[in-house]
């Protein structure tokens, strides 16, 4: 993520969000104290070659200097800016001066991307608004699903089961016959398992999120789980990198860690790993393929051995110890625990 960044460059930006970050811990909050756990995993996992810190010796840097310390590097300052507003919500709060602070870092390296803006209306108290932004962002990034007026179009377009719906279904129902460890037939697993109604079923989601959504669980690994939600827009969001931020990442932060219902799903709080986060930021960075392009081919990748896809798509193996935890997402009274 950080590669080729100079020591005095690692150093400034791991300074720059280690100053963006809860000064006072509250020990009632198992959140408190993450953000200084993503300052030292980001020293270790983001920068060749790894930069080892103390947290507590980090020099104060005043945005002008970060901006000198990451000159022109256009890539590092997008990094550096993304990262220094992650860390300034792994403690779980909203703190209207840090984000501010997080703003001026931006500003300092020239980056003025959509996720900035949103972070300084939330400064300023407009928080449900910045939630909107970041529901419409995401819907966006879906092909197909936008409407041109960039109202939110219908999570459950299949109410009326028209004969096209149910042919669709018919369609996701088949890739149980596909080969046991091709990728369609996981896909078909997953959502069997998990109760999920397929595309064109009644109460199923629109194809045009849950295949792209759905699929990346199934590639990247990450379960259902609230901090495996977390983890897979993570992935999303670092894998499709346009607007990654506030299309994917800090949704699902604020919904998932910090507490704030960003798409009516439900606010949860404390999803956020400092470690599982950076990592499955890495992985989505290394996958060469994108699942959100339009010109990406479900039914085509449908029929390759599951594993040969991840290494055409070089998604790094998830290992069990960056795996997500917690109660997974399962409709009981559809799950078929024993298919396979």
């Amino acid at each position: 993520m950080f590669e080729g960044a100079t020591t005095e460059q690692a150093y400034a930006i791991l300074a720059a969000a280690q100053r963006v970050i809860q000064s006072v811990l509250n020990p009632d909050d198992p959140r408190s104290g993450r953000g200084t756990a993503i300052v030292i995993a980001a020293g270790k996992l983001l920068f060749t070659p790894a930069v080892d810190v103390d947290p507590t010796t980090l020099p104060h840097i005043e945005p002008q200097d970060l901006g000198r310390a990451v000159g022109a590097d256009r890539e590092l300052a997008e990094h550096a800016a993304a990262l220094i507003a992650c860390a300034s919500l792994a403690d779980g709060t909203i703190d209207p001066d840090r984000l501010r602070l997080v703003v001026e870092y931006a500003h300092a390296v020239h980056v003025s991307e959509g996720f900035v803006r949103d972070l300084l209306q939330i400064a300023r108290g407009h928080l449900s608004w910045a939630m909107a932004d970041m529901a419409r962002r995401n819907v966006s990034t879906f092909p197909g699903w936008a409407h041109p007026d960039d109202t939110l179009p219908p999570m459950m377009p299949y109410q009326d089961q028209t004969d096209d719906d149910k042919r669709l279904a018919d369609q996701f129902r088949a890739l149980e016959g596909f080969p046991k460890t091709s990728y369609g037939h996981q896909f078909w697993v997953h959502f069997r398992k998990h109760g999920f109604g397929f595309p064109g079923e009644k109460d199923a989601f629109t194809s045009l999120f849950a295949v792209p959504h759905d699929g990346l669980h199934v590639l990247s690994g990450y379960s259902t789980s609230i901090q495996g939600e977390l983890l897979v827009s993570t992935f999303t969001g670092a894998m499709h990198r346009r607007d990654a931020l506030r299309a994917h990442i800090l949704p699902v932060i604020f919904e998932w860690h910090v507490g704030s219902d960003v798409n009516g799903i439900g606010a949860q709080s404390g999803a956020l790993d400092p470690i599982k986060f950076l990592v499955s930021w890495q992985r989505g960075e290394s996958t060469t393929t994108d699942v959100l392009s339009p010109e990406w081919d479900f039914w085509e990748a449908a029929q390759h051995d599951l594993e040969e896809l991840r290494e055409q798509y070089e998604i790094v193996p998830l290992l069990p110890a960056d795996a997500a935890t917690g109660e997974e997402i399962i409709v009981e009274k559809e799950a078929d625990r024993y298919a396979q």
